[in-house]
């Protein structure tokens, strides 16, 4: 009976150890899910412009002068899943830019956390082109989109933010999940929202599904609490993480907040 339990022990150990190095070597495949959409077919942005910027692929109808809002969406997907951004930002009175991240839509490369930080710079290069400020720009993020909304705001601070799922840092998300693991030696370059955004003096909106398994509630909650601007934190009672867009309360919080001077 011993002689079991040291072969059981041992063989869990082994599991233990390999899945282990597993996670830490495919981390982002276990972040990032991309799906095979076409970039350049779209019918739900018809009326978008398709922009490659040094390598990043974006959908857009800015025009100079215009108050302007990016997006960087979560981790499925593609970004011409996100129509729904645009039509919220047209109606408001802004142009839009939905960035689609490398490795999506159909991208030869895999994403990775890098890869995605490279576009965050094409793209805050990009909008310094067309004429569009950081004063007249407000940056969405969502779920993992709100780790990259942050490395924006870090680099070119928007006069506001939208965070929608938010995380304290993509390190906390991971000991949540892998709980048993020492995720903070396993989770590379990852995305750390509280300090990309400590001392941002814009305003901010965060949006939370309260039932939330994905990113716990409390995690955007912690996020709230560390800002130090102007802030206003929306929980929407009932959702999670993917139904946020079913609740009315999701889409009348983000109108109201781009409608305020």
């Amino acid at each position: 009976m011993q002689t079991r339990n040291i072969v059981a022990l041992g063989l869990f150990g082994i599991f233990y150890v390999v899945f282990g190095v597993y996670l830490t070597l495919n981390q982002a495949r276990v972040v990032y899910y991309p799906n095979n959409q076409d970039f350049y077919d779209c019918p739900a942005l018809r009326e978008a412009s398709m922009v490659v910027a040094s390598g990043t692929r974006l959908y857009t109808n800015v025009l100079a002068g215009q108050p302007t809002a990016v997006l960087y969406h979560g981790n499925a997907g593609s970004a011409c899943d996100r129509a729904v951004y645009a039509r919220l930002f047209t109606a408001a009175g802004y142009g839009y830019v939905l960035v689609e991240y490398a490795g999506y839509s159909n991208d030869p490369l895999p994403p990775s956390h890098a890869r995605i930080k490279q576009d965050v710079r094409h793209v805050i290069d990009w909008l310094a082109e067309q004429g569009i400020t950081a004063s007249d720009t407000v940056v969405v993020g969502e779920s993992i989109g709100t780790g990259v909304a942050a490395y924006h705001t870090q680099l070119a601070p928007p006069a506001s933010l939208v965070l929608i799922a938010p995380f304290t840092s993509l390190v906390a998300v991971a000991r949540t999940r892998f709980w048993f693991y020492p995720t903070t030696i396993m989770v590379d370059n990852a995305f750390d929202n509280v300090t990309a955004l400590k001392g941002y003096a814009g305003r901010t909106l965060i949006i939370h599904g309260e039932q939330d398994n994905i990113i716990p509630y409390a995690l955007g909650q912690q996020l709230f609490d560390s800002l130090e601007s102007e802030k206003t934190f929306q929980t929407i009672t009932g959702a999670g993480h993917n139904d946020l867009f079913l609740h009315t309360k999701t889409y009348t919080a983000i109108s109201e907040f781009l409608k305020q001077p």
